[in-house]
C-alpha cells in the first residue's frame, strides 16, 4: 500500500519510504537496521510510524467491514427460495400421464357421428314399383316413392305427408322417417319411430333405424338398449347390431 504526500521534506520523504517498505515487507537488511534504530532514537520517525499504523489499521477495518457486508448480502440472496424446474418434475410427470390417458381415451372413444355414417343406409323401396308407363295411373304414393328412389328426399318427405292423408299405413310412416333421416331431421324421424304402431313387417326395421337416430342424437344409452333387444330377439341387421353395440 502506498501513500502519497505533496511537497514532503527530504527527511520525511525518507521516513515515508522506510515505513512503506516496512508495511510491504520489502526492507533490505541495511534498511531494516536503520528502521529499527530510528524507531528507537527518532521521535518524529516513531510518530510517523504510529500514524501510518493507525491509518493502515483503519483502512483494513473498513475493508473488512465492506467485505463482510458483501458476504452477508450474498448469503441473503442464497437463502431466498429459487425457482427451479427440478422440484416440479414429479408434478409434470403426473400431468403428462393424465394427459396421455385423456388423449388415448379421446382418440379411441367411438365417435357417434362416424359410427352413424358407417351403419346408416337408406332402406330400399320394396313397396311400390315405379315401372308403370301410364302417368295418369300414378298416385301421390307412387310419386312419393319415385322421389324416394331418385334420392329427392325433400320432395319425397312432402309427398309422404300427402300420402299419409290418403293412407295412414306404417310403411309410408317408415319411408317418411327414412327421408327425414336423409334430410338430417333426426328428432322428427325419431318421433315417428317411437309413436307408430308397427306391424310385424316393419317392427325390426324400425328398431334398427330408431337406434341409429338415438346414436346420431348422442342418446347412447337408448341406442344401446335398442340394439341389445335387436341383437337378442330379432334377425334383421342382427350382425350389425352386435357390432355397433360392441363399439359403444
Amino acid at each position: 500500500m502506498y501513500f502519497s504526500f505533496k511537497k514532503i521534506p527530504k527527511s520525511k520523504e525518507m521516513m515515508h519510504e522506510l515505513i512503506e517498505k516496512y508495511f510491504e515487507k520489502n526492507l533490505s537488511e541495511e534498511e531494516k537496521i536503520r528502521f529499527d534504530k530510528m524507531l528507537i532514537e527518532d521521535v518524529d520517525f516513531k510518530n510517523e510510524f504510529e500514524f501510518y499504523s493507525e491509518l493502515k489499521n483503519a483502512v483494513t477495518v473498513s475493508e473488512r467491514q465492506k467485505i463482510k457486508k458483501e458476504i452477508q448480502q450474498f448469503e441473503a440472496i442464497e437463502d431466498k427460495p429459487v425457482f427451479t424446474l427440478k422440484r416440479y418434475f414429479p408434478y409434470a410427470a403426473i400431468l403428462l400421464i393424465m394427459v396421455s390417458f385423456w388423449v388415448y381415451f379421446v382418440i379411441n372413444r367411438p365417435n357417434n357421428d362416424n359410427l352413424y355414417l358407417t351403419y346408416f343406409e337408406a332402406y330400399p323401396n320394396i313397396e311400390i314399383s315405379n315401372t308403370r308407363s301410364e302417368p295418369n295411373q300414378k298416385s301421390v304414393i307412387d310419386d312419393a316413392f319415385i322421389a324416394y328412389d331418385t334420392e329427392d328426399f325433400k320432395k319425397a318427405n312432402e309427398l309422404f305427408d300427402l300420402a299419409l292423408k290418403i293412407s295412414n299405413t306404417d310403411y309410408i310412416q317408415f319411408y317418411k322417417a327414412i327421408s327425414l333421416m336423409k334430410l338430417n331431421q333426426h328428432k322428427e324421424a325419431l318421433k315417428l319411430f317411437e309413436v307408430t304402431n308397427w306391424t310385424t313387417s316393419y317392427k325390426e326395421k324400425s328398431m334398427w333405424f330408431q337406434s341409429l337416430c338415438y346414436l346420431k342424437l348422442n342418446q347412447t344409452k337408448e341406442a344401446k338398449t335398442m340394439l341389445s333387444i335387436l341383437s337378442k330377439k330379432y334377425s334383421f341387421k342382427n350382425k350389425e347390431a352386435k357390432e355397433l353395440l360392441s363399439k359403444l
